[in-house]
């Protein structure tokens, strides 16, 4: 959630860097580190308290804080304790993004505001998180990583502080989707070997050989995009994986290189930084023209622009840096049956890659352009082994990033009444008008009856 979510938090907003100086409204003047046993205090010293937001990443662990409409000064390098480093990027938006980089094992324990500091605090190896658990590697638990993402304004007279989470990630019992996409299909024959092998026929049998195993794996459940010669259009491929809350989506080709028959060898691509942009284009247009705006319990906002635009950057990076993970495993178990054409995987703008929400992979098997390599996938005993690699990168995947779910951590949802004020119902919850404005994206204190709120656990 970059699971290497990089961090290329390029994100659209900007490029991360050393900390440098930028041009905006509040300043960030300084940051100090102090550390106590295994906890580590990151002090952001303001010169006044700017909005802002944080979550948490793993993969590895990071600390993620942005602060609208701030600057900052030559904060230098900052490393200690639990944060092995800083580094900070301007958005497009004129807010600062406060990336901190945690040793193995730590974790975001909480943020709070002191005058016009802001203070996180890092627990180390063995500290406990108070609301911000590691990110995981399927769609749902990407989606848990980010509902734990904490909003909040500088507490006003009212009092209070950010307000808390309300889902946390929990282990996922239910099964695990892997939808399986075998490329091409009936009028579009794909690439031919010399021989009239048509990569159509070959990639769905390797599919087919896949989804076997996958079937007969506890708590996977596969679905194949085309189980026959059929054509499927690429959005329509995509929109399988998105009917079936896909965790995973594998799309599988066979590659050619007609001018020298002598390349050979597998890769798996993932979802280049253009196509990204263009993926995030789309989604943010689906949900400003959809009734449905609920993804995994997170709830895009009706009137938010930029919030939508946050949550689904974070969404997609942690997609691109679970597919990432993935294609480097799939990659090392190809390299135990064939050659490997790229060990690192390449990006590019493929549009089954492009669903924001789905860690997608598209696997280029073989060169059917080779003729060795074109008798070989003839026959089902290689088909067989290209199946097995992908099978084997895909359990060493959920292995190191077992898929989770959301848990609601004992919020509550409240129907607002007739005569019913935001300052009453806060009063009540004994948190402040912010906290609740936070939680539910709201831009006026004015209520309406029926409408629902978001209240925060105890």
């Amino acid at each position: 959630m970059s699971r290497g979510l990089l961090l290329t938090l390029m994100l659209g907003f900007g490029l991360l860097a050393s900390p440098t100086l930028w041009a905006a409204g509040d300043t960030l003047e300084s940051v100090h580190l102090k550390t106590r046993g295994s906890t580590t205090t990151v002090r952001f010293d303001l010169d006044q308290m700017p909005g802002y937001h944080y979550f948490a990443l793993g993969g590895p662990p990071r600390a993620v804080i942005d602060f609208d409409s701030t600057e900052a000064g030559d904060i230098g390098r900052v490393s200690g304790g639990a944060v092995s480093g800083l580094r900070l990027a301007r958005h497009g938006d004129g807010s600062l993004r406060a990336v901190l980089d945690l040793t193995d094992g730590a974790s975001l324990g909480s943020v709070t505001v002191d005058g016009n500091d802001l203070v996180a605090t890092i627990n180390g190896n063995g500290g406990s998180s108070a609301s911000t658990p590691p990110r995981s590697s399927s769609k749902q638990s990407a989606h848990a990583t980010k509902t734990t993402t904490q909003s909040a304004r500088a507490a006003d007279s009212n009092g209070g502080g950010a307000p808390k989470a309300l889902y946390r990630a929990a282990a996922e019992t239910g099964p695990v989707v892997v939808v399986i996409d075998p490329g091409h299909g009936g009028h579009d024959s794909g690439t031919r070997a010399r021989s009239g092998l048509m990569e159509k026929t070959v990639v769905l049998g390797i599919a087919k050989a896949l989804y076997a195993k996958l079937k007969a794996t506890k708590n996977i459940h596969p679905v194949l995009t085309r189980d026959s010669d059929s054509f499927v259009t690429l959005p329509g491929r995509v929109r399988i994986a998105q009917e079936h809350h896909a965790n995973l989506f594998v799309s599988i080709h066979q590659n050619a290189y007609p001018d020298d028959t002598h390349v050979d060898g597998g890769t798996c691509y993932v979802l280049s930084q253009h196509g990204a942009s263009d993926a995030k284009a789309a989604q943010l247009a689906h949900f400003e023209n959809s009734a449905d705006r609920n993804v995994a319990g997170v709830h895009f906002s009706d009137t938010d622009h930029t919030l939508n635009a946050v949550l689904t950057d974070l969404y997609q990076n942690a997609s691109i840096d679970d597919a990432d993970d993935l294609a480097h495993d799939i990659i090392r178990q190809f390299a135990q049956v064939e050659p490997v054409y790229r060990h690192t995987p390449p990006r590019a703008n493929f549009a089954v890659l492009r669903d924001p929400m789905i860690p997608s992979v598209l696997c280029e098997t073989s060169f059917l352009s080779n003729p060795h390599q074109a008798r070989k996938l003839a026959t089902t005993t290689f088909r067989d082994q290209l199946a097995d690699a992908m099978y084997q990168g895909i359990m060493n995947y959920f292995r190191k990033h077992p898929p989770e779910r959301l848990q609601h951590t004992g919020g509550s949802v409240y129907t607002v009444k007739s005569g019913d004020t935001l300052s009453e119902i806060a009063s009540r919850q004994n948190v402040s008008e912010n906290v609740l404005m936070d939680i539910n994206h709201l831009h006026t204190k004015t209520l309406k009856v029926g409408q629902k709120l978001e209240l925060p656990g105890g």
